[in-house]
């Protein structure tokens, strides 16, 4: 099979060297070829994971900037790397070279923030497959960049997403080889993917948390009131809102699953704890409460919070995709659901209100997505879908 990998951040080396190592040719698609080496790797620090090994490297096929130079032979496009907010701009870039006859596996390394809404839109009909992993297969950073991640923790339990949830392509085998998760890879749909308790489940209630009634101009001191570990050093009154949070997505999901009685997916647990565990299995150390289980997860303790240094100290950092992308990819994306189905949602409402101030952008108005900016979000309401339809894209 070839395999294109598209991106340029902390997994795509990752996911390039395991494809290439799982026997197929790869090929690296990125903006800046001229930085990146043809031979990269990863370390893994997961000591569960590939056998407890460390170091693994392979040589690519192909480095470039060219999507004419990869695109058009690949069996599959994997956007990995990519900040979901770039997807529009990615999937326009390459949908010129995209053979609409050819049965091509178009996928993602985050399947959330409607991937499958946005690569329907941008290429109309064709025998393309959509997929994409609910959650990032691993925790991961960068070691030398254009050459070398790092893994910190591998997911116990990866689902993957397809459009009928079905994976009638077998992907999950094949991505479980090249993942080295065999046996882990089990099966979602991307109405799921949208829902699951991801990074707009975490990031921003931690973060409204600690800089709820920060006036754009205080400094802080790393410490107690400015941790620099996001999830290391969760605050008791950041672990209290990710699990209200989490409380008005169950709402969500349970409201949406009353709607599609039919869709077995939607009758998981979507709980902000339950999907930890599932993602981290008995790795996790303390699951006593929600504070404690972040805490205690060894997957999380190398993240840290966005910060800008200023003279003095430290300020948030609006600019980082946690504000940026976890909002209209995000928050905005449940809220819309949401009013589908007719579940308030005070402390989404709050945090979008907070954060949008904070970017100068304007989403929700008096409780409704009809701000000035909402054609930045993704909002399946704007694709014409319903709470009956919201499950099925706009391939069906």
């Amino acid at each position: 099979m070839y395999i294109t990998v598209v991106g340029g951040g902390n997994s795509t080396a990752i996911f390039a060297t395991q494809a290439k190592l799982a026997g197929h040719d790869v090929a690296i698609l990125t903006r800046q070829p001229e930085k990146w080496s043809k031979t990269v790797g990863f370390e893994n620090q997961d000591p569960t994971y590939l056998n407890g090994e460390k170091d693994f490297e392979a040589t690519v096929d192909l480095v470039t900037s060219d999507p004419a130079e990869c695109i058009p032979q690949s069996d599959m496009i994997m956007i990995a790397g990519v900040p979901i907010h770039f997807n529009y701009e990615v999937m326009r870039k390459l949908a010129p070279h995209i053979d609409r006859e050819k049965k091509v596996f178009i996928g993602t390394i985050c399947a959330y923030g409607g991937f499958n809404w946005i690569v329907a839109d941008v290429l109309g009909k064709g025998n393309y497959a959509i997929f994409g992993t609910q959650q990032i297969p691993w925790t991961c950073g960068t070691l030398e960049y254009g050459k070398k991640g790092v893994v910190f923790g591998k997911k116990a339990t990866l689902r993957i997403a397809t459009e009928d949830g079905k994976d009638e392509h077998c992907l999950k085998d094949i991505l479980g080889k090249i993942l080295s998760l065999e046996g882990s890879c089990v099966d979602s749909d991307f109405l799921v993917s949208a829902l699951w308790p991801n990074n707009p489940s975490v990031h921003p209630p931690i973060l409204y948390g600690l800089f709820k009634d920060w006036d754009g101009k205080k400094v802080y001191q790393l410490g107690p009131e400015a941790p620099e570990y996001i999830y290391a050093e969760i605050t008791p009154k950041s672990a209290e809102l990710v699990g209200k949070l989490s409380e008005e997505q169950v709402a969500i999901v349970k409201a949406l699953s009353e709607a599609q009685p039919k869709n077995p997916y939607l009758k998981e647990d979507f709980g902000y704890m339950a999907s930890l565990l599932f993602a981290y299995g008995d790795t996790v150390k303390d699951t006593s409460s929600i504070y404690n289980a972040i805490r205690s997860t060894p997957a999380y303790a190398k993240h840290k919070n966005p910060y800008v240094q200023v003279e003095g100290g430290v300020i948030p950092n609006v600019d980082h995709k946690f504000f940026t992308t976890d909002l209209p990819y995000g928050l905005c994306t449940y809220k819309d659901i949401a009013l589908m189905v007719g579940v308030p949602t005070p402390l989404i409402d709050d945090i979008i209100y907070w954060n949008q101030k904070l970017i100068n952008k304007e989403y929700l108005v008096d409780g409704e997505l009809k701000g000035k900016d909402c054609g930045e979000c993704i909002l399946p309401s704007k694709y014409g879908l319903t709470k009956e339809t919201v499950h099925m894209g706009m391939r069906k």
